[in-house]
């Protein structure tokens, strides 16, 4: 008798991005979850505010005994408080983009065998954010953080992973190959 394999795929959305999973079943021999980088469209991305408001919904529809109350109060008066302090200043100019995602889980029969990957980008546009009055002497349009433990060069590829070191060598080495060639 042979094992039964077998392969689930879901498209979903996470802070507004498209995303791509699989789950893999291969018999006896565990199992993996593979969630797939992928190129994201101009608009994707979802507003503090927005985000709020959604878990504040989460919540209250989990059925948990919760209450967004005294959140929902603690963050008003913080934010009335950021923009007292500075003329203009919107919460909801702010826009976090989940730019890609990767993960990979891999638990075998053997604990040797397991694996946990991942690599994440995440950007927050921040244009506008900043009161007009200074923002001829600095401005903030965008801030980006990318996080990461893989070394799958076709996943670093795709996210254009990029430490200050390889970005540094980077210029030698297309020198060297021009002398080269």
């Amino acid at each position: 008798m042979s094992d039964l394999n077998a392969l689930i795929g879901i498209d979903f959305s996470l802070i507004g991005t498209k995303l791509h999973a699989a789950y893999e079943k291969k018999g006896e021999d565990g199992y993996a979850v593979l969630l797939i980088p992928t190129v994201q469209e101009a608009d994707s991305g979802i507003s503090i505010p927005k985000v709020i408001e959604d878990i504040k919904k989460l919540v209250n529809n989990s059925g948990s005994e919760a209450d967004t109350g005294d959140m929902e109060k603690d963050l008003t008066d913080t934010l009335a408080g950021l923009q007292a302090g500075s003329s203009g200043f919107d919460l909801s100019k702010i826009i976090v983009k989940l730019n890609m995602a990767y993960l990979y889980i891999r638990k075998g029969a053997d604990p040797k065998d397991n694996v946990l990957e991942y690599a994440f980008q995440l950007q927050v546009i921040t244009e506008g954010l900043i009161p007009k009055e200074i923002a001829q002497i600095v401005d903030v349009s965008n801030l980006s953080l990318s996080v990461w433990n893989t070394s799958r060069k076709k996943v670093v590829d795709k996210m254009q992973l990029i430490t200050a070191d390889e970005y540094l060598d980077a210029p030698a080495e297309i020198v060297e190959q021009k002398e080269e060639g």
